[in-house]
């Protein structure tokens, strides 16, 4: 297995002053190489806790991929997680995608990077900063992985995802008015957004994917996983499809059967209680078709 003490610790100072916190793996032989930044989705884990729990994998799954197709991979915690300083929940969006660009800044000058072959790839959440980098920063990126990231808006998400969640707790029967209440409460709360914020998701309610993949200026990956209830296949996939129509750059979706919103192997609403909490092999099999891709229509 991949050892986080393979990878060289670095520290990353962003336009502000602030402090993000990763590490850098390169592949053995290699002087100077191609790197993916890797975009980490919602919440407050690190990717650390791959290497310090046995029920996570996605990153270092990640990380022994691209490193095998000869691609250095950056994993860096977001603002006020793990090592990094800062507070991500006072951020958007936008917030977030400037301080990758700042990350993106500091990799080209690295003496083992290749500056002009930089790519990104993010996971759920990971996956809308992702394709708004690939909309704004067309000089500074190669390539953009976009894995299970939501082609609609934040409050769509939000519904299916209870929606979801209801249904996994039994409550078929009584989702169709909980639904409405949630919905009507979202209203509420978007409405009161726009002249004050109270709480983390106050700064992404608002946030609609739709224009952005439609202005997507790199080559850009889109990756949906056949069973996954948080990012709904069947609403994300052809929308997905739909606004990429008329993009004059690469594209390609990918869909991964049999697999959850995480790439573990699980039917559609199956708990982590009910699955093995490891990494499918699809999740590598698209990791390693992205790789040869990016070379494909970028080198």
């Amino acid at each position: 297995m991949l050892k986080l003490e393979q990878a060289e610790e670095i520290q990353l100072p962003v336009r502000d002053g602030t402090l993000l916190s990763g590490h850098l793996f390169k592949p053995e032989g290699s002087k100077k190489c191609p790197l993916i930044v890797f975009v980490t989705g919602s919440g407050s884990l690190s990717y650390k806790m791959d290497w310090q729990n046995d029920s996570f994998y996605f990153c270092s799954t990640f990380a022994a991929v691209c490193l095998a197709e000869g691609f250095a991979v950056l994993l860096v915690d977001k603002r006020g997680v793990g090592e990094s300083k800062g507070n991500w929940k006072s951020q958007s969006f936008y917030d977030r995608a400037d301080d990758m660009y700042d990350v993106i800044q500091l990799m080209k000058i690295h003496p083992e990077i290749l500056e002009h072959h930089i790519s990104v790839a993010g996971h759920s959440q990971g996956g809308w900063i992702v394709q708004l980098l690939a909309s704004m920063y067309p000089n500074d990126i190669k390539s953009a992985l976009s894995i299970a990231g939501p082609a609609y808006s934040v409050r769509e998400q939000m519904v299916d995802n209870m929606e979801s969640e209801l249904i996994m707790k039994g409550y078929r029967r009584s989702v169709k008015w909980l639904l409405f209440l949630y919905s009507t409460s979202l209203t509420l709360y978007q409405y009161i957004s726009t002249f004050v914020k109270t709480g983390y998701i106050s700064y992404i309610l608002s946030y609609d994917a739709r224009d952005v993949i439609q202005a997507i200026k790199v080559p850009t990956y889109f990756a949906f996983a056949e069973n996954d209830h948080l990012v709904p296949l069947e609403k994300n996939e052809p929308l997905a499809r739909e606004l990429l129509k008329d993009v004059n750059i690469p594209w390609e979706i990918r869909v991964t059967k049999g697999v959850n919103h995480s790439y573990a192997s699980s039917a559609k609403y199956q708990t982590w209680d009910e699955i093995e909490s490891k990494a499918s092999p699809g999740l590598a099999d698209l990791l390693s078709d992205f790789c040869k891709w990016t070379r494909k229509h970028t080198y």
